[in-house]
């Protein structure tokens, strides 16, 4: 985290991209993982409105709900992808 992306709650953030051109909306449930879920571009759209972020927070909420297997599934499944993965 370290100030580089806005908390909108519950486990939402908003990152800048690209010199300040891209927006990444990503949710976040403890330290386990981060999902990068939307993208878009600030021509495009400014930002996300309320709908968009109450649906965004329950999404995040399900994430944080999903077990190792479950995850280890997403991933094998091509469901979700591991762009960047630390091991200790």
């Amino acid at each position: 985290m370290n100030g580089k992306a806005d908390d909108l709650g519950g486990g939402v953030f908003k990152k800048r991209l690209n010199d300040n051109r891209h927006r990444s909306i990503i949710l976040a449930r403890s330290a386990r993982f981060w999902v990068y879920e939307y993208l878009f571009a600030k021509q495009d759209r400014a930002n996300i409105d309320d709908h968009e972020l109450a649906q965004f927070r329950k999404l995040a909420k399900a994430y944080a709900g999903l077990t190792e297997r479950q995850i280890a599934a997403l991933l094998a499944d091509g469901d979700l992808l591991d762009i960047c993965h630390e091991r200790g």
